[in-house]
């Protein structure tokens, strides 16, 4: 009886580019086409069913499908990161949409912040597009000035403590201890983090500015958003008073979003 049981044939093609999608960090719709002979149109089905069943996603910063960070099982046990990158896609996406200027989610990691999620693909100006898993440095950047500002007090002498050490002339900042604390009681107090003026660029001959707020869970700090700007198209005080609130309602959404099972 069970042999002539039938198969579901377009099941069996969804666990096929599951499984395919579970190889590898993150695959493109070439690699999927490569890796399990399916055309390009059936592929585009099945992840969108996976999509809509929250068993993949596609991320804004490279456009590269993902198994989901609700998925935690199969062998594969997804990171935290995984989680908060998921969770920040769809309020990225939302406040570029919005505000037409780009954001990025970041996490601390040795020493640095590492960018997560980035919405500057779906940006109608022209910026630097290749942004996911860049590290930027944290008295430099709004990301990184924002998580130390924000962060406990044990943690941030810790990651400045490692930053005085540091041999990059990027970290030789954290040496001038009376000059950071300054710097991050200020952000503390207006609410925000800029960066460093010079630091970063938009295009070659072109700077950029940026303002960042924390993503929080109680006194914890998850990771910093940022919204990033052409340098000098936009006046900084004119961003903060147009912006900043949105800004902080899009942290605080994505605080909503992550359970604090997985948080960091």
């Amino acid at each position: 009886m069970a042999d002539s049981v039938k198969s579901v044939r377009a099941l069996a093609r969804g666990l096929e580019v599951f499984k395919a999608l579970q190889q590898q960090p993150a695959a493109s719709l070439q690699d999927l086409h490569r890796d399990t002979g399916l055309s390009k149109p059936t592929l585009l089905r099945i992840l969108k069913t996976l999509e809509e069943g929250g068993m993949a996603r596609r991320s804004l910063g490279d456009g590269r499908y993902r198994v989901s960070a609700n998925v935690r099982f199969f062998g594969r046990d997804l990171g935290e990161h995984d989680a908060i990158a998921e969770q920040a896609a769809p309020e990225l996406d939302r406040l570029c949409r919005e505000l037409l200027w780009p954001s990025d989610i970041a996490v601390y990691k040795d020493g640095a912040m590492e960018i997560l999620e980035t919405s500057r693909p779906q940006t109608p100006f022209l910026v630097n597009r290749g942004r996911m898993g860049y590290r930027v440095h944290m008295l430099m950047s709004a990301v990184g000035c924002a998580y130390l500002a924000f962060c406990p007090a044990g943690e941030r002498e810790e990651i400045l403590a490692r930053l005085r050490h540091s041999d990059d002339p990027y970290d030789r900042k954290a040496r001038n201890r009376a000059a950071v604390a300054a710097e991050l009681a200020e952000c503390r107090r207006r609410g925000y983090a800029t960066r460093e003026p010079g630091y970063g660029w938009w295009l070659p001959g072109r700077g950029a500015e940026a303002i960042a707020v924390p993503v929080r869970q109680g006194r914890r700090v998850l990771a910093a958003i940022n919204l990033t700007w052409v340098a000098g198209a936009v006046p900084l005080e004119q961003i903060v008073a147009a912006h900043l609130s949105r800004l902080q309602a899009a942290a605080a959404a994505i605080t909503a979003r992550i359970p604090q099972s997985a948080a960091p």
